[in-house]
């Protein structure tokens, strides 16, 4: 018998998690990356991403870039941090304000904001300001089958 495709373990207990909390895997990585559980939203809408074959793949590029900008901001690597949000926004900017029931225009004012303040500390050498993480916000279920600006 042929041998079964096998996806790694971890992305298929992703993917299980995903469908047993809300089957929605985008809408838990959301709530990951709100909940500060940056390296698990990097994972989780990884997952998402690598089954993607279309114009929605850059848009969970960056949703994955932000995150891991704010995992290497946690692990005090402020530079890689400041890189990954230039990508994020590279990635996140062309989108328009609402897309797959994201408020996009509020996370990337966010994401320049930190990436602003970032460049500033390493430039000055001073401590970063005192930020609050961003959050991803969402329109309502309602919202999402209407058309997106």
């Amino acid at each position: 018998l042929p041998e079964p495709d096998r996806q790694p373990l971890h992305l298929v207990l992703i993917l299980m998690l995903d469908e047993l909390e809300n089957g929605d895997p985008l809408a838990h990585g959301i709530e990951l990356f709100n909940r500060r559980e940056f390296y698990e939203c990097h994972d989780a809408v990884e997952a998402i991403w690598l089954e993607e074959s279309s114009d929605q793949q850059p848009f969970l590029q960056g949703i994955i870039q932000a995150a891991v900008a704010f995992f290497h901001y946690q692990e005090g690597r402020r530079g890689a941090a400041r890189a990954m949000l230039g990508l994020a926004l590279d990635k996140l900017e062309p989108y328009p304000v609402r897309y797959r029931g994201v408020h996009v225009a509020p996370l990337v004012q966010e994401l320049r904001r930190w990436k602003e303040a970032i460049d500033q500390s390493l430039r000055s050498q001073a401590p970063l300001p005192e930020l609050d993480f961003p959050t991803i916000e969402t329109v309502s279920q309602a919202s999402k089958e209407g058309p997106e600006d």
